[in-house]
C-alpha cells in the first residue's frame, strides 16, 4: 500500500515537498532510520498481560467490569423528581460505561495485532509526517506511540551487548522512570533499583503473585517489560556481555515550554525546564502546585478550600493544565483537566472524587463541576506566576498570523530542519443531505414500497480562512513544528553515531540501554543548533511579511524581547531529557 510522506497533504504541497528535498535532508533521513527499525513482541509479557485480561482483572491499566444501572425507583412512573434523579445517575454511569468501551476496543485491537504478530522473528512501522512535520506511526493499536500496553509489548530485534556499567545504570534508570521515579535524581533511581531488586526479580518470576508491587507502578506494563529483562540481566550473572532488547525512553521535561523558554532566552522558564544545569530534576508542573496551594492558603475558610486542601493538590493535579498552557490552553479547559484528573484517580482506584457527581450524589457537598471550578481560579493565576515568558510569545503569534489570515492566506514557514509547514484552517459550512438507510417503507396509499430517506449533516470546506481558528492554532502547531525540528535533527544525529534502534514518541526517545547517553547527547546537540544564537521568532516575523497585505504590515508588532539564558549550558543538563 502506498503512503504519502505527508498525511492528508494536496497534491501540490506534496509536489513541492519532493522538489524541495534537497533543501531538507534531515527530514528525508530522520523518517528513513526509524522505519528501518526492527521490531518483536516480547512474548513473556504478552502472556502475563493476556491472562490477566482474560481473566477480566482491572490491573496494569486494562480496562475494568462495566458498571450496572442503578436500580429504577418504584414510583419512576409517577413522580417526576424521582424520574429526572434516576436519568441523571444512569447518564453518569452510561458515560463511563461508554468509556470502559473505547478502552476495551483498544485493548483488544492491540492484543488481536500482537497475537497476529507474536509468530513474526521481525517487523517494521511505516510512518508518516503531519502537516507540522510531528512524526507518527501509520498502523493503529499495537506501535510504540500508543498507550503502556503496547509499548510494553514491544521490544528491538536486535539487541546488543550491555557493554559498560553506564548502558546497566541507563537501564536501571529506564525501570526506576516506568514504576514512577522520573522525578528523582539519576543516583538515587539506580540506587531505588538495587533496594527493590528482590521484588523485581519477584515480579518476573511470578508475576501473578506478586500484583502489589509491578502493576502498582505508573506505567506497569513497561515496569513488567524492565522487571523480565533485569532478572535475564540477573541470570547471567550480571555479565557485560548480556544482549539486551527492551526499550529504554528518555523523556524531555515539558518540551513545548523547553521550546518557548529557548525561543526566548528566558532564564525563569529554562531553569524551571531543566535547561539548565542542576544535582536534582527541576519540576515545573510542582513548582505549579506549589504556587496554587499558596494562593488557596490566602483564601478565607471555605468548604471548597477545606475539601481541596483535605484531598491534597501535587503535580499530577496540575501537570496537564501546564503541558497545555503552551497549547492556547484556556480556563474553561484548565478545569475540564482538573475534573479529568479527579475522575482518572477514581477509575484507577487511587483516590474516590470528595465532590458529588450523578454517580454519587452527597447531600451538602459541592458537586465536581463547582469543586474543579473553584481550584481552576488558582491554578489560572499561579501558571501567571510560573510562566510568563511563553505567554507573551503565544500572544504575538497570534497577533502575526490574524493578519495573514485578513489576507485570506493560509499561514506558511519553514522550521530548521527545511520542512515547509501550511497551516490552513477553512471555514466550515454545513449542508443537509438525504441518505437511503434501512429498509423500506410501505406508503398504503400509493402500494408501493419506497426507499427510507433520512436527513443528516456533514461540514464541508470552503475556500475562506477561519481566522478565529488559525488564532487558536498557531501556537500549538508552532511549537510542535519545532519539537518535530528537534526530533529530525536529533535521530539524524545519532544515525551518524551509529545508533540503529529508535522508537520516538515525539518528545520522548527509545533506544537501547547501550545507546541512551549517545542519543541524548544528539538531542541536546540539535536542540543547541536549532535555538543557540538565532531569533527564530524574527525568522517567522520575517517569512509573514510577504503574506500581509502591504498595508498592514506596519501592524506587526516587535517581537517579545529576548533574555540572556546561555542555551550552550544545555549540553550539560543531565536532566533536559532524563
Amino acid at each position: 500500500m502506498h503512503y504519502n510522506m505527508v498525511k492528508r497533504a494536496s497534491r501540490a504541497y506534496l509536489e513541492e515537498i519532493a522538489n524541495r528535498a534537497h533543501e531538507m535532508p534531515e527530514v528525508y533521513k530522520c523518517i528513513n532510520t526509524l522505519q528501518e527499525t526492527p521490531f518483536k513482541v516480547n512474548v513473556s509479557v504478552y502472556q502475563v498481560l493476556k491472562t490477566i485480561h482474560e481473566k477480566g482483572l482491572p490491573l496494569a491499566g486494562l480496562p475494568s467490569s462495566k458498571i450496572p444501572l442503578p436500580p429504577k425507583p418504584f414510583d419512576i412512573g409517577t413522580n417526576e423528581e424521582a424520574r429526572k434523579d434516576y436519568s441523571r445517575k444512569a447518564l453518569a454511569v452510561h458515560n463511563y460505561n461508554a468509556t470502559i468501551d473505547s478502552k476495551a476496543l483498544l485493548t483488544e485491537k492491540i492484543f488481536s495485532v500482537a497475537d497476529t504478530y507474536e509468530q513474526f522473528e521481525e517487523f517494521y512501522f511505516p510512518l508518516q509526517y503531519d502537516f507540522r512535520g510531528r512524526i507518527y506511526c501509520v498502523p493503529e493499536g499495537l506501535n510504540y506511540q500508543q498507550n503502556d500496553l503496547a509499548k510494553g509489548l514491544l521490544l528491538f530485534r536486535n539487541g546488543k551487548k550491555i557493554g559498560t556499567q553506564l548502558a546497566v545504570d541507563r537501564l536501571a534508570v529506564h525501570g526506576a522512570n516506568m514504576y514512577g521515579h522520573d522525578k528523582d535524581t539519576l543516583e538515587n533511581r539506580i540506587k531505588w533499583v538495587r533496594e527493590n531488586e528482590k521484588f523485581i526479580l519477584q515480579s518476573a518470576e511470578d508475576p501473578h503473585n506478586n500484583y502489589e508491587f509491578w502493576a502498582e507502578a505508573s506505567e506497569p506494563v513497561q515496569f513488567l517489560s524492565f522487571c523480565f529483562e533485569w532478572n535475564d540481566f540477573c541470570k547471567s550473572g550480571k555479565s557485560l556481555d548480556f544482549i539486551t532488547n527492551v526499550i529504554c525512553y528518555s523523556d524531555c521535561t515539558n518540551s513545548g515550554l523547553q521550546i518557548f523558554s529557548a525561543l526566548l532566552k528566558d532564564e525563569k522558564g529554562g531553569n524551571a525546564v531543566n535547561l539548565v544545569p542542576s544535582n536534582k530534576v527541576q519540576d515545573v508542573y510542582g513548582e505549579v502546585a506549589n504556587a496554587t496551594i499558596e494562593l488557596l492558603e490566602a483564601e478565607p475558610d471555605s468548604q471548597l478550600k477545606k475539601i481541596w486542601l483535605d484531598y491534597g493538590i501535587n503535580r499530577k493535579t496540575t501537570k496537564k493544565v501546564t503541558m497545555c498552557i503552551v497549547y492556547g490552553l484556556t480556563q474553561f479547559s484548565c478545569r475540564k483537566y482538573i475534573q479529568d484528573h479527579l475522575e482518572e484517580l477514581q477509575e484507577d482506584g487511587i483516590k474516590d472524587i470528595p465532590f458529588s457527581t450523578d454517580r454519587n450524589p452527597m447531600p451538602g457537598v459541592p458537586n465536581i463541576f463547582k469543586g474543579s471550578a473553584y481550584l481552576s481560579r488558582f491554578v489560572w493565576k499561579a501558571l501567571d506566576e510560573v510562566i510568563v515568558s511563553a505567554k507573551e510569545a503565544m500572544k504575538w503569534l497570534q497577533d502575526t498570523s490574524k493578519l495573514v489570515s485578513e489576507n485570506g492566506l493560509p499561514v506558511v514557514w519553514t522550521t530548521p530542519t527545511g520542512f515547509k509547514v501550511q497551516l490552513v484552517c477553512p471555514v466550515l459550512e454545513t449542508k443537509r443531505i438525504n441518505t437511503y438507510m434501512g429498509e423500506k417503507i410501505f406508503r398504503p396509499k400509493s402500494n408501493t414500497y419506497t426507499p427510507d430517506i433520512k436527513k443528516t449533516t456533514i461540514a464541508v470546506e470552503t475556500n475562506k480562512i477561519d481566522k478565529r481558528k488559525v488564532s487558536n492554532s498557531i501556537s500549538p502547531c508552532f511549537v510542535h513544528a519545532l519539537d518535530g525540528a528537534v526530533l529530525q535533527k536529533a535521530v539524524s544525529k545519532a544515525k551518524d553515531y551509529n545508533i540503529e534502534n529508535f522508537a520516538c514518541v515525539h518528545d520522548s526517545f527509545g533506544v537501547l540501554a547501550t545507546d541512551v547517553q549517545l542519543m541524548n547527547q544528539s538531542l541536546r546537540e540539535a536542540f543547541v543548533e536549532i535555538f543557540d544564537g538565532k531569533n527564530l521568532l524574527e525568522e517567522f516575523k520575517d517569512e509573514m511579511l510577504p503574506q500581509i497585505q502591504k498595508e498592514k504590515q506596519h501592524k506587526i508588532k516587535p517581537t517579545p524581547k529576548q533574555g540572556t539564558l546561555e542555551l550552550k549550558n544545555v549540553l550539560g543538563s543531565y536532566y533536559f531529557c532524563s
